[in-house]
């Protein structure tokens, strides 16, 4: 599996694409996701992230860390 972000911007400029799963697809496929991905610099959003569901995972941990934060912005604008 693979976990997707970007939202909006990523429709429009290449998301962050997170990969897991068999090493040797990843090699096979590499070529083509760091094209599609969102480039930083001179390097591409992406990278082999291990086992199958390891990409999935990293995006669980990332959705995580946003509700988070989301949750932080509403409560300090409740008790402002």
């Amino acid at each position: 599996g693979m976990g997707i972000s970007g939202g909006e911007e990523g429709a429009r400029n290449g998301p962050s694409l997170m990969p897991g799963g068999p090493k040797e697809a990843w090699d096979a496929i590499a070529p083509i996701m760091e094209k599609c991905a969102a480039q930083v610099g001179d390097e591409a959003c992406t990278g082999y992230l291990g086992p199958i569901g390891a990409g999935n995972y990293v995006k669980m941990v990332h959705n995580g860390i946003e509700y988070g934060d989301m949750q932080l912005i509403s409560e300090v604008y409740d008790i402002l």
